[in-house]
């Protein structure tokens, strides 16, 4: 007795799903990809940040493209504005700044990831750290003093600036997917 379409088709899907099942991680690190795995990890614990935030920053800012050019001016993986790397390189103390230097991936990421935990001591706190980082530290502050918006996460629809609001959402959970595909990126 032969076996009908749909029991075979049935057949298929089971095979087809189990594959999904074992190897969606895999998959997924096809679009999520993670370039420069171990500067990042390093970076982000020597500077006390998440490397999966920084993943999901640098996903979101470039992703993960080195030569990477905004319409406004940033460059290189985090997106620095030339005139903020120049302004962190003082702070590290680095001499001979060029704006070249944010296409290096290395410095790109030192300097990224430095002004990322900048951010965060400033205002205590990583929502409005996330925030400041797209929209700058000036806005962000104006919010704070105006009570437009006090960082909290919940309120997040409170942020005046559709592009940050959307930017800071798209952060939290591109996070989660780094995370998740990549546990061992930390998450503190």
């Amino acid at each position: 007795m032969a076996k009908s379409p749909s029991v075979r088709y049935r057949g298929l899907f089971i095979i087809l799903l189990f594959l999904v099942i074992l190897w969606h991680k895999p998959i997924l690190r096809i679009y999520f990809v993670l370039d420069y795995r171990d500067s990042i990890m390093a970076y982000s614990r020597s500077n006390g940040v998440n490397a999966a935030t920084v993943s999901a920053i640098i996903f979101t800012e470039s992703r993960f493209n080195p030569k990477a050019c905004s319409h406004k001016g940033a460059l290189g993986l985090m997106q620095i504005m030339p005139s903020t790397g120049e302004w962190i390189t003082r702070q590290l103390n680095w001499p001979n700044f060029s704006k070249r230097d944010l296409f290096v991936p290395e410095k790109n990421l030192a300097i990224g990831i430095w002004y990322l935990a900048y951010l965060k001591r400033n205002f205590n706190n990583e929502y409005l750290a996330l925030a400041s980082y797209n929209a700058g530290s000036r806005h962000v502050s104006r919010w704070l003093n105006e009570g437009i918006w006090d960082g909290n996460k919940v309120k997040v629809e409170q942020i005046p600036f559709p592009e940050t609001k959307k930017y800071v959402l798209r952060i939290l959970v591109l996070r989660k997917i780094y995370h998740y595909l990549y546990p061992d990126l930390s998450m503190n």
